[in-house]
């Protein structure tokens, strides 16, 4: 229990804050569900790093194991989804983390989303210019932010149930970063845990319907997870 106090110790402030960063960057840029579920579960474990000098290790606790369990209700269920081989991109489109980098490619192609990240990061980095830290520390507020920030751009560019909940769920874990600064108690991380867990649930179930669905309706009009 000593190691893992010394780790949540390490990795508590700056550490924890630039992981929390990148991990939502990446869950917005990618449209590779494996590596979107994969930087959500670091995202999951990095809240609970981030507020551990501020809650009870069992409170971080249930927060990082609410969040690895929703990672994996949807990972199980993106497992079941039908698949064929995926077809060759069309006109020499090129790709990158299965995102189109033409300019053509619209509001879901890599260059527009890279400009809608630095367009949330100016609004974060101006809105924290005089932030005066009186109930939520300056650290927590920014990833919290910054969480915010980037899933609601998620949930507005992406269509695909499967890209809209890691969209949903780093809001959700966003706004716990920002509220267990303020509430430490057990009972009230138990409720977001249970409210993590049961939107993933909700996902899980538009993710699945849609592809049995189409599964029944025939092998010709399945596709790939996550497109």
């Amino acid at each position: 229990m000593d190691t893992f106090s010394d780790i949540l110790s390490f990795m508590a402030g700056l550490p924890s804050l630039i992981g929390l960063i990148l991990a939502a960057a990446i869950i917005f840029l990618s449209a590779d569900w494996r590596l979107a579920l994969g930087a959500l579960v670091v995202q999951y474990i990095l809240v609970g790093m981030a507020l551990s000098p501020f809650v009870q290790q069992e409170v971080v606790i249930v927060k990082i194991l609410a969040g690895v369990l929703a990672a994996v209700i949807l990972y199980l269920s993106t497992r079941l989804i039908p698949r064929t081989p995926e077809p060759e991109a069309a006109g020499g489109t090129r790709h990158f983390l299965r995102l189109h980098i033409d300019w053509s490619a619209g509001p879901l192609g890599l260059p527009l989303r890279f400009l809608a990240v630095l367009l949330v990061a100016l609004g974060v980095l101006r809105l924290f210019q005089n932030y005066q830290p009186t109930l939520v520390p300056t650290d927590l507020a920014l990833a919290a932010c910054w969480m915010g920030g980037m899933g609601l751009l998620g949930l507005v560019l992406s269509g695909d149930p499967l890209r809209v909940a890691p969209a949903a769920l780093t809001i959700l874990a966003g706004f716990d970063l920002a509220y267990a600064g303020l509430d430490q108690n057990l009972a009230v991380a138990g409720f977001f845990g249970a409210l993590t867990l049961l939107a993933a649930l909700g996902f899980s179930y538009l993710i699945l319907v849609p592809a049995f669905r189409t599964s029944q309706a025939g092998p010709d009009n399945r596709r790939e997870p996550g497109e």
